[in-house]
């Protein structure tokens, strides 16, 4: 049964450039968008749902996050006192949590016991509400590297090449790995400028997935790990702390995109319950890192918005906190709403994060334009996604979607 209706009588923040239009419909057939039109062309006999004149823009899409973690100061602590039930229960929960903040599309990378993979089908399937989880399971990581307590430890080429092919395997849609050390990971024997995986290890893991049609995300803050991530052929660059112009030149040639995750720094170098050991490695490169993003937001790579969120100190609605964190280092509004809109569903290769026909309509309504202030998209009225109201928060006398199915 082809589901079909048309959201009238509302402003858009349409196509490539997130334009301002008025006086548009949305025209949707089984959860596509099948046209922009204007309300005079609305087909007859087909469902007209009243936006009241809200504005309608792409659901918001976070490009980095952790649902099993809790977004406490020390999330690892949580989980060790928990059982993998619990930690399950928590992950479905927090892919509530992200939809009631208008973000339809996440991409989890990174979750004990692959967790993410089983509740990304679970939302396929129609078991639970959530949005579109593009999940890696577990981490490729060298062994004894950053964050092992959801690795997949892999040592040499043989071993990058099982790991890869055991979570393709179960179902993962993106790789992730470690090329260097991190902040928080683990208090001893790990430094963000430690490279970790090796240049043939990073190369073997980007070819095979390649291979089978996925994208590799890699954990890379200190500058080799980054390079070596690079030449490997690897798509997303996650934090790029020590970003460079000879590696900025590097990613526009080998059209790699990044994912700078600002907030979650910051409050790792600036909450007091963090632990002591994260909070000295992240406030020796917090300024590094926003003066990497100054300079090269506008260079010609492809950023896209990711919060980390689940870290320490990082809820599951901190999208908006790292469009804050960006905004505050570079104040163009549009360029950075567009990180966490059109870009990121450009570095997912997904039709999603415009209103355009042939995207999904993963639309998100709000009270004002973003374009104007970004405070505006904590003003959620309704998200729509799969042809579903799944968050309504005060429009009243309109049909329901539900009607047409």
């Amino acid at each position: 049964m082809t589901v079909e209706y048309v959201i009238s009588n509302v402003r858009l923040l349409l196509g490539e450039e997130l334009e301002l239009i008025e006086n548009r419909a949305v025209w949707v057939k089984d959860g596509v968008i099948e046209d922009v039109i204007a309300d005079s062309e609305i087909p007859e006999g087909v469902l007209v749902y009243d936006g009241q004149g809200h504005l309608l823009m792409p659901g918001l899409i976070d490009l980095h996050i952790h649902m099993m973690w809790d977004g406490s100061a020390d999330p690892v602590a949580t989980l060790e006192s928990e059982g993998y039930e619990q930690m399950l229960i928590r992950a479905v929960a927090n892919c509530r949590h992200y939809l009631e903040h208008g973000i339809t599309t996440v991409r989890d990378i990174g979750s004990v016991d692959d967790i993410a993979l089983h509740v990304a089908k679970s939302i396929r399937r129609g078991l639970v509400q959530g949005p579109d989880v593009i999940a890696s399971g577990k981490t490729l990581t060298m062994t004894g590297g950053h964050d092992p307590f959801w690795a997949r430890f892999v040592d040499g080429k043989d071993e990058a090449l099982k790991g890869v092919r055991e979570q393709i395997y179960k179902g993962a849609q993106v790789i992730k790995v470690s090329a260097t050390g991190g902040a928080y990971g683990r208090d001893e024997g790990e430094q963000v400028g430690h490279s970790e995986l090796n240049l043939e290890e990073l190369q073997t893991i980007a070819d095979e997935a390649h291979r089978f049609g996925l994208k590799v995300a890699s954990h890379a803050i200190g500058r080799e790990g980054i390079r070596n991530s690079l030449l490997a052929g690897i798509d997303t660059i996650e934090h790029g702390h020590y970003l460079d112009d000879e590696l900025v030149g590097l990613m526009k040639e080998r059209g790699a995109a990044w994912i700078p995750t600002l907030h979650v720094y910051q409050q790792l170098a600036s909450m007091k319950e963090i632990p002591d050991y994260a909070k000295e490695k992240a406030r020796k490169i917090t300024e590094i890192h926003a003066n990497a993003f100054r300079k090269y937001l506008e260079s010609g790579v492809l950023v896209g918005a990711g919060s980390d969120a689940g870290s320490p100190g990082t809820s599951h609605h901190a999208l908006i906190d790292e469009l804050y964190a960006m905004h505050e280092l570079i104040p163009d509004t549009r360029a950075i709403l567009k990180t966490a809109t059109v870009n990121a569903g450009k570095i997912l290769d997904l039709n999603v994060g415009k209103i355009e026909k042939g995207y999904k309509a993963n639309l998100l309504m709000i009270a004002d334009n973003p374009l104007e202030s970004l405070s505006h998209l904590e003003k959620v009225k309704q998200v729509i996604v799969d042809d579903k109201i799944l968050v309504n928060h005060g429009l009243t006398g309109t049909p329901s979607l539900e009607t047409v199915r």
